[in-house]
């Protein structure tokens, strides 16, 4: 087949295009389930520790579904146990669920 070379740089500028898209695709939250999660009190309390945790960008509380949306930093993996901890030992609430991109725990993760 016969390409022209005005036809090669667009593919080739399109290919570039997307993977520089790809590459400066919003990063992945972790969902967080906290059952006792009751009140904005709370929820502050929560969210304060989350966002000392390394890499955290924001914490976003949801009473309505006791669960906080934690979105990491652009080019940031959450540590799963970190965050688990943030909330159980540094916030004094029992998380239940943690779902994120390093997968779902109902229990403490070990990394």
């Amino acid at each position: 087949m016969f390409y022209s070379r005005r036809s090669m740089a667009l593919v080739i500028g399109l290919l570039f295009v997307g993977l520089q898209t790809a590459a400066a695709a919003d990063p992945v939250p972790t969902k967080i389930t906290i059952p006792d999660l009751h009140c904005m009190g709370c929820a502050k309390s929560v969210v304060a520790q989350l966002t000392a945790v390394t890499g955290v960008a924001k914490a976003e509380p949801d009473l309505a579904t006791k669960t906080i949306t934690v979105t990491p930093k652009a080019g940031v993996v959450l540590s799963p146990k970190k965050l688990w901890e943030a909330v159980e030992d540094k916030a004094q609430k029992k998380p239940t669920k943690l779902d994120g991109p390093s997968g779902t725990f109902s229990s403490k993760p070990k990394a």
